[in-house]
């Protein structure tokens, strides 16, 4: 399995969000310093963290690139990031991980059990699992979604849902190149929990992972 893993130096909404100190080392190596027993490649328009990768002896299982110019900037899908590299790359009907440095708490361990689901499944996708009531706002006011306010069910009788908390997808590189999609037809929802589902996006998460990191 091949872990991708993409990062940019400037972050929108959480200033040198990859570069903030947690737990004694910057986001971002936190997250390739633990993957030591993956091939990793990272995808960068920073030319510091391919300077600090390579200079890193620890990193030695990690190749940085360059990401192509034309693929810079704040919105750039993911999925042609990894387009890029599968065609830069001619990697063929291999299992890619794509994962982000935003989710500190995510277990090597998680990873490597969900990739066990690709003996059945074409993709795996870690979500979060609700089985909730679960309610919708329309123009007209809010509507049930999963549940029939007059009919009250226990919630382990509801219907599920799931989702995508973008920690990790698995998926082939050959199925991919078809698709563009990361999601297969026949996916696996990997359900993951707190703290391993905590995200970075805002300085709320930050927050969050911090005081979570204390109690670890």
């Amino acid at each position: 399995m091949i872990v991708f893993i993409p990062i940019k130096e400037k972050s929108q909404r959480v200033p040198d969000k990859n570069f903030r100190d947690i737990g004694g080392e910057s986001l971002y190596k936190r997250c390739l310093l633990k993957l030591k027993n993956h091939m990793v490649f990272v995808d960068t328009d920073s030319i510091k963290i391919i300077n600090e990768i390579r200079n890193d002896k620890r990193l030695k299982h990690v190749t940085p690139f360059v990401r192509h110019e034309y693929l810079c900037g704040h919105k750039v899908s993911v999925c042609d990031l990894i387009k890029s590299f599968i065609m830069d790359n001619c990697i063929e009907d291999k299992t890619i991980c794509q994962i982000h440095v935003t989710s500190p708490f995510l277990k090597v361990s998680t990873i490597e059990d969900a990739y066990t689901f690709m003996e059945n499944h074409d993709s795996v996708v870690a979500c979060n699992k609700y089985q909730n009531r679960l309610w919708r706002k329309e123009s007209y006011g809010f509507c049930p979604v999963n549940h029939n306010p007059a009919k009250l069910e226990q919630t382990q009788d509801l219907p599920v849902f799931y989702e995508e908390n973008s920690l990790f997808y698995i998926f082939n590189s050959s199925s991919f190149l078809k698709s563009n999609l990361r999601i297969g037809i026949n996916p696996y929802f990997y359900s993951c929990f707190f703290p391993e589902n905590l995200d970075i996006d805002t300085e709320d998460d930050w927050q969050l992972c911090l005081s979570t990191g204390n109690h670890q």
